[in-house]
């Protein structure tokens, strides 16, 4: 039994569930079933956060290499319980900032975003560095995979091509052959042996590169689970590497003992082979969850998935958005600032987005919040309110505006979302806003794209008018 439900759900506690919603959502019709969801998942008050036990058994996907939130701060995943008004019993199922898919006590759970497959795949190319969409988002081949497997099959696939430049792992080995042609040393001990009277023939010894077997198994079952998602076409990006995963594989099955002796293979340490370690994570989601797939429940784990770090992804979209249109700006993502250095309360603070003009050094700081903004009071985090205060009075005197960025479900006016000063007051002190990118489910690339240059303006137009209000205040 499974159910689809958006990140951030129940986040303003005014999403409850009754009986015949819940059923209808779980698409549970028989009485024992119904019962049985009850009992396994509201029983009791169930929490999964970054800081519970069970969350080490969940496959997390970042897209930042660097500072990790997620050892910072405790952020919830998933949250079941219910309450009870007026004799009436209702439901909650709050989620967090994670989307992926999970398992719990044999349910499952698929955490989506709310903003359709185009603007994931957008975001997800970003990360890759590919910019110039040539071609609408294709369907997935299989009906039942949902947007997250096509997601880590992507990566799959675009780590591969990436890794498998300088081609796939090899090692040194040694290897003793019988030949009329001698490579290496000759075996002494073999020749005495059986080469007296000679017959032609002698035993040498030599050492030579060979594919790293489960390596290559693990990698080609891989590439066969991706053509379910992705359809056949894809193996145009990985053409040469196919045809070598598919000339020395074993054809053995890949079972979990193989995907961990290839994980810890020694010569992922090898910095030429060290980018396949990525590789391999990405190939043991897809073939896990087949595993999953074919079972209703997993008896041995309680719970069970794998999770993405949307919050991470729309991050690293927005800077190297950010970067390709302003070209005369530096743009650094979780710079990190010391703050009280040396006193027992000294800390860090990390901005999202540090926007650093090349010559005047004039500065602009973001936050990126993944959460939902129509214009309303109730969309803004006091937290986030706060914190991005702070990073702007940091950045004093040199900082010209600052805000939060958001995927917008609404386009917000600019007297609605534009503050002339820090704080409302209208003197020398920087400009405040709120912006993002709007995007619907219903958007094609084209306005997506389209939306994101109506972004890019209005940013660009800020700058030109804090830079003229600066002048006039100055004079």
């Amino acid at each position: 039994m499974k159910i689809s439900i958006p990140i951030n759900h129940h986040y303003y506690e005014s999403t409850f569930f009754d009986e015949n919603r819940l059923w209808h959502a779980f698409k549970i019709k028989y009485n024992k079933d119904k019962k049985a969801l009850q009992k396994d998942l509201f029983i009791d008050v169930f929490v999964l956060s970054t800081k519970s036990q069970d969350f080490s058994q969940l496959q997390i996907i970042g897209f930042k290499d660097r500072r990790n939130k997620l050892e910072d701060e405790e952020q919830l995943v998933l949250k079941l319980f219910t309450q009870k008004r007026k004799e009436e019993r209702s439901f909650a199922i709050q989620t967090g900032l994670f989307a992926g898919v999970l398992y719990h006590k044999g349910y499952k759970f698929n955490i989506q975003t709310n903003y359709g497959t185009v603007f994931l795949h957008r975001m997800l190319n970003f990360v890759n560095d590919i910019y110039v969409e040539t071609k609408d988002v294709n369907a997935v081949a299989q009906k039942k995979s949902n947007e997250f497997q096509y997601i880590i099959a992507y990566l799959f696939v675009q780590s591969l091509e990436k890794a498998s430049v300088l081609g796939l792992p090899k090692k040194y080995t040694q290897v003793t052959e019988r030949s009329s042609k001698v490579r290496g040393k000759i075996n002494i001990n073999e020749y005495l042996k059986r080469d007296i009277p000679f017959q032609g023939k002698l035993t040498s010894t030599y050492r030579t590169q060979k594919y790293i077997q489960e390596i290559i198994d693990v990698l080609f079952a891989a590439v066969k689970k991706v053509e379910e998602y992705l359809g056949i076409h894809y193996k145009s990006k990985i053409i040469g590497v196919y045809q070598a995963l598919n000339e020395h594989h074993s054809k053995n099955y890949v079972s979990q003992r193989v995907i961990e002796k290839a994980k810890n293979n020694a010569v992922l340490y090898n910095p030429l082979y060290k980018p396949f370690a990525e590789v391999l994570k990405y190939a043991e989601i897809l073939l896990k969850n087949q595993e999953i797939e074919s079972s209703k429940t997993n008896n041995q784990l309680k719970t069970y998935g794998y999770m993405f770090d949307i919050s991470q992804l729309f991050e690293v979209y927005l800077e190297k958005l950010l970067s390709k249109h302003f070209t005369d700006w530096v743009i650094n993502g979780q710079e990190e600032l010391k703050v009280y250095k040396g006193l027992f309360f000294g800390g860090r603070m990390f901005p999202d987005l540090v926007m650093r003009h090349k010559q005047t050094q004039e500065v602009i700081v973001f936050d990126a919040k993944f959460k939902k903004m129509d214009g309303k009071y109730k969309d803004l985090d006091r937290p986030d309110f706060y914190q991005i205060h702070t990073y702007m009075q940091y950045y004093m005197p040199n900082i010209i505006f600052g805000g939060l960025i958001y995927p917008l479900s609404k386009e917000l006016s600019k007297e609605k979302s534009v503050s002339n000063g820090l704080f409302g007051n209208n003197i020398n002190t920087p400009d405040f806003i709120v912006d993002g990118v709007y995007v619907n489910d219903t958007m094609d690339m084209t306005a997506l794209i389209e939306s994101e240059n109506k972004f890019l303006k209005r940013i660009e137009l800020q700058i030109e008018n804090c830079r003229t209000t600066h002048k006039q205040k100055a004079s």
